[in-house]
């Protein structure tokens, strides 16, 4: 017995040398730098036999995408078939490593001519076919409820903020699926077995998540902050839904400027009229579309975000106006109100309506035509009062003037207004078109002081044609 163990150990360790001498042989030939398989190899169980690698490659790639895959459930039935795949693998570093991984393998082979069976990964490197939407549309897939979990939330509508739970849905991960037959299709599986479990749709976020809990505590502890803003009829206070929006994402407490900054913007978007023109009742002409000028309300931007910040952070109810870069007259609103001035250039009449009724009128000249001194129109305001001053500019011929006025009111840049013109007899009628101003609006010495006392800065000028 010990004889016959001997010479077992003795053949064994023969063999092993001599394959130890193989091996080290092969390691240093030329053969296992070639790219190319020696004959009787097998990968994947397809015959790869003096392939160059790029071949072998190729034969791989279109085995497994000719082949399929059978999804079953836990009950072992048949759920779908999937097939026609067009997949580009990833495998040259596989291939071109394949002698050297398997190196005691490829010497028997080369040596002896024992064939070299083995296999690798099929590594996806892309899909270039359909096998998502196969699953998608999938009998049993779609068979599944689409109710997708949803989860849980802060009810920001609720001044008590309660947690509205989380709900568990039915709706399969398909994103999920996909990437695990992938992964078998790769192994070169050709069964798959898909278990409910696995690709149940859960929530993310649950009722008793600490993530919840913290955001449940700062939404009671900032979100009942009450700002106001006073917007003529259009008052009304920052949700909390929007408030929420305004604060850092740190629960901090603390206001988040860039996200204050783009809320104040739509504000000023939805709120800013200046310029944007107006449709009135004239006494003079009836209804008249002005559509430029520079009357209206504008929300100073920079200013306005720096007080809202400013208001987020003391926690304290505010109620108050924008910060306003230009105010119109009286209560915010996107027309001119009952209180303007209405200088009909047509007419040559200029009107003063206070609360919708006509407390003054008189006849005007305006700008000379001919001459191309045009007074300017659109929805304008009165900039400023003035008294004792004298106007000065240049005539068509080059020339100076000088003109002292006792009264003056402007409404446009700091070029044209109303004004005393002592050195006129007449107005109206249509001296304007061949002997009127340089553009502003000449009124009658006599009335002019009138009607500086019933104007006031911030009236809405309307003058047209």
């Amino acid at each position: 017995m010990k004889k016959t163990i001997g010479i077992l150990t003795a053949v064994l360790f023969a063999c092993a040398a001599a394959i130890g001498v193989m091996t080290w042989c092969y390691a240093s030939s030329d053969a296992i730098s070639e790219e190319a398989f020696e004959n009787s190899t097998f990968i994947n169980g397809v015959n790869c036999s003096g392939l160059p690698y790029e071949d072998a490659e190729g034969k791989l790639a279109d085995d497994r995408n000719g082949g399929s895959i059978v999804m079953k459930g836990d009950s072992d039935k048949t759920l779908a078939v999937y097939r026609n795949f067009d997949f580009t693998f990833d495998i040259s570093d596989k291939t071109a490593s394949f002698k050297k991984d398997h190196i005691i393998l490829a010497a028997l082979n080369h040596y002896l001519g024992i064939p070299l069976k083995s296999s690798i990964t099929m590594t996806i490197d892309e899909d270039n076919g359909d096998l998502k939407e196969q699953i998608e549309e999938t009998p049993f897939i779609e068979s599944l409820s689409s109710d997708e979990s949803k989860d849980a939330y802060v009810d920001l509508t609720d001044p008590s903020f309660p947690i509205v739970a989380e709900v568990y849905g039915s709706k399969p991960d398909v994103d999920q699926l996909y990437h695990d037959i992938c992964a078998a299709i790769e192994k070169g599986d050709r069964t798959f077995i898909y278990s409910d479990d696995s690709y149940h749709d859960i929530p993310d976020i649950t009722s008793e998540s600490e993530e919840i809990l913290n955001y449940q505590k700062f939404c009671l502890k900032y979100l009942n902050q009450k700002i106001e803003y006073k917007l003529g009829s259009e008052t009304f206070t920052i949700a909390p839904e929007e408030l929420a929006t305004l604060y850092k994402d740190d629960l901090s407490g603390d206001a988040d400027e860039d996200a204050v900054s783009s809320y104040v913007s739509s504000l000023a978007d939805k709120y800013d009229n200046a310029g944007m023109g107006v449709t009135f009742e004239s006494v003079t002409s009836g209804t008249v579309s002005l559509s430029s000028g520079t009357y209206g309300w504008t929300i100073d931007r920079e200013k306005e975000a720096e007080q809202l910040a400013g208001d987020i952070n003391s926690h304290k109810d505010v109620s108050r106006e924008p910060v306003w870069a230009q105010k119109g007259y009286g209560e915010y609103s996107d027309t001119i109100g009952n209180t303007y001035v209405d200088a009909d250039l047509s007419a040559q009449k200029v009107t003063v309506i206070k609360d919708g009724k006509k407390i003054f009128q008189c006849d005007c000249v305006s700008g000379n035509e001919a001459m191309g001194y045009n007074t300017p129109t659109g929805a304008f305001y009165i900039v400023n009062r003035l008294q004792n001053l004298v106007l000065r500019g240049d005539n068509a011929d080059g020339t100076k003037y000088e003109s002292p006025v006792k009264y003056w009111c402007g409404f446009y840049k700091a070029s044209h207004g109303f004004h005393d013109a002592d050195w006129r007899s007449t107005f109206g009628g249509t001296i304007y078109k061949t002997n009127g101003s340089h553009g502003c609006i000449n009124m009658p010495p006599s009335l002019m002081p009138e009607f500086f006392e019933k104007v006031e800065v911030g009236m809405p000028v309307m003058v047209h044609k």
